[in-house]
């Protein structure tokens, strides 16, 4: 996000210092990310080193935290565990806000930097672990795979918003909308009829990640693995996981020797093309109504936000890009 929470800076002073005996000299906001529920600060707390503080707001908010804090419990490699509490949770709630905070890596994205064949081959291998941990202590953690893309249900509000627009803002995004209005609406069409084809059909669960794209694995500068960001961990197939890195979600993110390399790690399974189609097309219609929301729905998002919320949708139906591939 481009702009700060609203939440006021000596309240997460406060919180930081109460909840987790942080000292804090400076906060510095981080307009970074595309989640218009998720904001990021660099905390620095001398003595300390440099910390990362993640607050989000919304159902999300104690699942992104409270995973990767059980999977460093059980030693799943490459996952970064948030710093307790002194109650000893993994997060904090200030108003409706959950505040995590992990230290600060001297990281880039792996989207960034690349990653070596040896480092896709070690990835395939922790997700393997991911996957294969017990279900039974997380069903209070996350949800279960439902078959229904996320936000799947703000399509109808935001196209009757776009009809009469308010704003320059959202008169851009309408524009773009009517121009891929039947692509739009084929790609609804067809994650329903995929959603209703996939949760009939039989299929293990396992913890999955849920958004593990190369943006979300940081290389560190000692050249060392770190997958972040799980506020969309949930139960289901490994499909949900899997179809980042076979296929990908967009031309040429994934080569397909580094997918080899994955799967090398990962170790050998049946993957179920139907699964990966759905995952595609539902990814696509995400995405859609996800920049949707925050051009027209968020209320704590800023016009720079909005803007590149429309920047973002647009990008969608580009050559090669996700739309291309779900319809493919």
């Amino acid at each position: 996000m481009r702009e700060p929470p609203p939440l006021a800076e000596g309240t997460i002073v406060g919180a930081l210092r109460d909840e987790f005996g942080v000292g804090v000299a400076a906060l510095e906001f981080l307009p970074v990310g595309n989640d218009a529920a998720s904001w990021a600060f660099r905390v620095e707390a001398p003595p300390e080193p440099p910390l990362f503080l993640k607050v989000r707001a919304g159902a999300g908010a104690m699942t992104g935290a409270a995973v990767p804090d059980h999977l460093a419990r059980q030693g799943v490699p490459l996952v970064l565990g948030p710093r307790p509490t002194r109650a000893g949770l993994p997060f904090a709630l200030v108003d409706r806000f959950a505040l995590a905070l992990y230290p600060l890596l001297e990281a880039r994205t792996g989207a960034e930097v690349g990653l070596s064949r040896a480092q896709w081959q070690e990835l395939g291998a922790a997700v393997a672990r991911v996957h294969a941990v017990p279900l039974a202590p997380l069903a209070g953690l996350v949800g279960r795979e439902t078959f229904r893309p996320s936000r799947r249900e703000l399509i109808p509000e935001l196209q009757a918003l776009l009809a009469t627009p308010a704003d320059p803002v959202a008169a851009e995004l309408a524009a773009c909308w009517r121009d891929h209005q039947a692509t739009i609406d084929t790609l609804v069409e067809q994650a329903d009829r995929l959603g209703h084809d996939a949760g009939r059909a039989p299929s293990g669960q396992v913890l999955s990640h849920g958004d593990l794209h190369t943006w979300n694995v940081l290389v560190d500068s000692d050249r060392r693995l770190w997958i972040v960001d799980w506020d969309e961990a949930a139960l289901a197939p490994r499909e949900r996981d899997l179809f980042f890195v076979v296929g990908g979600i967009r031309q040429g993110l994934v080569a397909p020797e580094e997918t080899d390399s994955f799967l090398r790690g990962y170790g050998q399974t049946a993957i179920d093309p139907l699964l990966l189609s759905y995952y595609r097309t539902a990814w696509a219609v995400q995405d859609i109504a996800a920049y949707g929301e925050q051009a027209l729905l968020a209320p704590d998002v800023g016009e720079a936000s909005r803007r590149d919320a429309v920047a973002g949708f647009r990008s969608l139906f580009a050559p090669g890009y996700i739309v291309d591939l779900a319809l493919a």
